[in-house]
């Protein structure tokens, strides 16, 4: 890069591009830090940075400097979907019809802004079209990589940039699972040596690849503004302090949009920080304890999951029996059924809490064998009940676990969901992340802390009649 490249495009940024509210479009520092490294050459460059910091307004501004300077240019701006595809879309247009200058060279026609002096075009695309596949791109932004729904998007993409040395930029705010393709791409980032990190800025550059993000620590004060000042740079202060106040601002929008921290699920239950207090790794459910069982039976592709719940005083241990279905088809129920006769053989069973829409047969044999079947069917008032009473269980610390890393991941990837009867947990709609251990955990959790009576009767039993 020559120093010259990047001053040339703060002029054309300042010079010929106007904001909406008629001001000139001016680069901030913490934005010349990002572009050092686009116009340094680097192919493949990822920024994190919370909400309202100026990425669409950036990506918009990048992407026609590209095309007004490349010849036969191929750029795209990929959204996560097309309702945000159409307001990158507008912001693009807006910076075209809002210059003389650029109404001039540039033509928009349909979803597209053409150069055609220079035989080259600009999309804005959503992730969920399929024509970016065997595409030769110059340059591709993609926007909010964490919404994605297709995991090898972005791999397709960026192996595209190489037969015309194209270069790709990935701007996002947090993401909410650790394993998605912008986690795990952000693990990689925090691990490669030479990794800078300067208050609630994270830089680092290694070979072809940048990294910036900026947000705070899981750990910081997310409640001192002056401090969530320092990951959003373009925000103003009494901005933040309105968002705060914000009676519709939840503490997981804040922590997220905000502040940069990431989250477990896209509007968590619980903070991941609780949940893994409550471990102990030493922990051992005895034999002959009595013990209550929670059971949710996957459908087609969803794991089964057994929790085992030992009341101890007024706390409860748990224990997690997560079972795979085969590569094709579904897990047998034998499987299920033999997994809770070995739990009658491990501790004093005092009842086995499941739904009756995919086990009745199952538990009504089980039940002819003597062990104690309690109906628990997952309506949305069942479930508000099991919800609310974990929640409060967690919230407490009344509830131990052994730190099994599967039992976290399917409590963490819980969501809430309002209903007439209250909120209930439920999988995340934007993930496929499992969350069954979760539900057979606020199922046992309640019978064994509040439903023991109905335990006690060798039948199936329904718990409304309890």
């Amino acid at each position: 890069m020559s120093q010259s490249e990047l001053d040339a495009f703060a002029r054309f940024c300042t010079g010929v591009l106007t904001t909406e509210d008629g001001r000139p479009f001016e680069l901030a520092e913490f934005q010349r830090a990002i572009l050092h490294d686009y116009f340094d050459g680097r192919r493949e460059i990822v920024v994190l940075l919370p909400k309202k910091n100026g990425k669409s307004s950036l990506v918009a501004a990048l992407a026609l400097w590209h095309l007004l300077s490349t010849p036969f240019a191929e750029a795209m701006i990929v959204a996560a979907a097309r309702d945000q595809a159409g307001i990158l879309l507008r912001q693009v247009e807006g910076f075209v019809r809002r210059s003389e200058e650029l109404g001039k060279r540039l033509k928009i026609v349909l979803r597209e802004v053409r150069n055609e002096a220079l035989h080259g075009r600009l999309r804005v695309l959503a992730s969920e079209v399929d024509t970016v596949d065997g595409q030769l791109p110059t340059f591709v932004a993609v926007d909010e990589l964490h919404r994605h729904k297709r995991a090898e998007l972005y791999g397709i993409l960026r192996d595209g940039l190489g037969p015309r040395k194209g270069q790709l930029i990935a701007i996002s705010t947090a993401g909410y699972a650790q394993d998605s393709p912008l986690g795990a791409l952000r693990q990689t980032a925090h691990g490669l040596p030479g990794l800078v990190r300067d208050g609630a800025y994270r830089h680092v550059r290694s070979g072809s690849f940048a990294f910036h993000e900026w947000s705070l620590s899981p750990e910081d004060d997310v409640d001192d503004l002056e401090l969530v000042k320092t990951a959003n740079p373009l925000v103003p202060m009494e901005e933040l302090r309105e968002r705060y106040e914000s009676p519709s601002m939840t503490p997981w929008q804040w922590r997220r949009f905000a502040c940069g921290i990431w989250t477990e699920g896209e509007e968590p239950w619980i903070e991941p920080s609780v949940w893994d207090s409550l471990a102990d790794p030493t922990l051992e459910l005895q034999p002959n304890e009595p013990a209550w069982v929670g059971v949710d039976i996957g459908v087609r592709k969803d794991t089964t999951a057994l929790v085992v719940c030992v009341r101890r005083a007024e706390k409860v241990a748990v224990q997690a029996r997560i079972l795979k279905p085969p590569a094709r088809g579904v897990l047998p129920l034998e499987r299920v059924e033999n997994e809770i006769r070995n739990l009658r053989g491990e501790f004093e069973l005092r009842g086995v809490a499941y739904d009756p829409w995919a086990f009745r047969r199952s538990a009504e044999m089980l039940a002819g064998e003597g062990i104690r079947m309690i109906e628990f069917p997952q309506s949305p008032e069942r479930m508000a009940t099991a919800s609310a009473h974990l929640y409060h269980v967690i919230q407490a610390g009344h509830l131990i676990h052994d730190g099994d890393p599967r039992l976290r991941a399917h409590v963490l990837a819980g969501v809430t969901k309002e209903t007439e009867r209250g909120w209930r947990l439920q999988k995340d709609p934007h993930s496929a992340r499992p969350i069954d251990a979760l539900i057979a955990l606020a199922m046992g959790t309640l019978v064994a802390m509040g439903r023991e009576e109905v335990a006690l009767v060798p039948r199936v039993i329904n718990l409304s009649e309890v």
